[in-house]
């Protein structure tokens, strides 16, 4: 009885004294408000002084960016209902083959256009910039692109996909 009572007291205090590490812990970001954490760990692509961008590069920039996530959003919402549509047909008692293959067409038929279209934007986003800032852009651009409108896009979305690459919750 007096063994069982030393090891819960042994217990008690080793768990306390861990909790009471954590919390002492820095906290890289306490005291700031959310919006200057999200300033401080998502730049904003574009604006960074390092593009160098005059004001009218932003304005055509920001309207090249709203059609982007506008179509995004679309064609995320379109894959969402055919990958529904599929794993509704993989799923039947007796699955169509024929009717399967042709989701899985459609959807890559979709990537496809995306994909395409965001080549176009890219090579749009580059006509409006100087020599200088295409180097910086081709340097930096696909991961200023992603972080940018990925944010927009779950931004948009209700942001349902905060935290998480790939897509939609259980896809990624």
């Amino acid at each position: 009885m007096k063994t069982n009572m030393i090891m819960v007291i042994a217990i008690a205090v080793v768990t306390s004294l861990a909790v009471d590490a954590q919390s002492q812990t820095p906290r890289p970001y306490s005291g700031k408000s959310p919006g200057e954490v999200k300033q401080v760990m998502r730049p904003e692509g574009f604006t960074t002084p390092m593009m160098g961008l005059d004001d009218k590069q932003r304005e055509e920039l920001k309207k090249i960016r709203t059609e982007q996530v506008k179509r995004r959003i679309q064609t995320r919402n379109l894959l969402k209902e055919k990958h529904a549509k599929l794993e509704l047909l993989q799923t039947a008692d007796k699955p169509d083959m024929k009717e399967i293959n042709k989701v899985i067409d459609e959807i890559a038929a979709v990537q496809a256009q995306e994909m395409k279209a965001k080549a176009a934007d890219r090579q749009k986003t580059r006509s409006l910039l100087t020599e200088e800032q295409r180097v910086y852009f081709d340097a930096h651009g696909d991961k200023m692109d992603r972080m940018h409108t990925d944010r927009k896009v779950r931004a948009a979305d209700g942001d349902r996909f905060r935290g998480q690459r790939g897509g939609p919750a259980g896809k990624g």
